[in-house]
């Protein structure tokens, strides 16, 4: 259990490190529209799975993509500057589309509820 804990806080930890380096050290204008949405370490901590979405479309995240993997060596040195472990893990993005699958169930929701709503005004009694 502890081992989780250590994990937990590497994330943590990595991720407000991305994000910051993102914000205010990267100038590559691709990354522009990316954000970093979480970051989850192997048990071994040597990889660091970096997921990450972009709000403006598709096109606007490929671009986002490219500008990370090539920004990829600077941000683990710069890691490796503040993480003083024996290693920096090797980064790996993702995109994350877990915001567009909580936008469905939103409209699915929105939808029943509009239904609901006009099967019970159809049972009102009209006078």
């Amino acid at each position: 259990m502890p081992n989780t804990h250590r994990r937990e806080r590497g994330n943590s930890f990595i991720r407000d490190e991305l994000i910051l380096l993102l914000r205010n050290r990267i100038r590559d204008p691709r990354v522009a529209g990316v954000n970093i949405v979480d970051v989850d370490l192997t048990p071994d901590r040597r990889v660091a799975r970096v997921y990450v979405t972009c709000y403006s479309g598709e096109e606007d995240l490929e671009r986002g993509m490219e500008g990370l993997d090539a920004a990829k060596g600077f941000m683990r040195r710069r890691l490796s500057k503040v993480l003083h472990w024996p290693w920096t893990p090797h980064l790996e993005f993702r995109v994350d589309r877990s915001w567009e699958h909580g936008e469905r169930v939103d409209e699915l929701l929105r939808q029943l509820d509009q239904e609901r709503q006009e099967h019970v005004s159809d049972d009102e009694p009209s006078e």
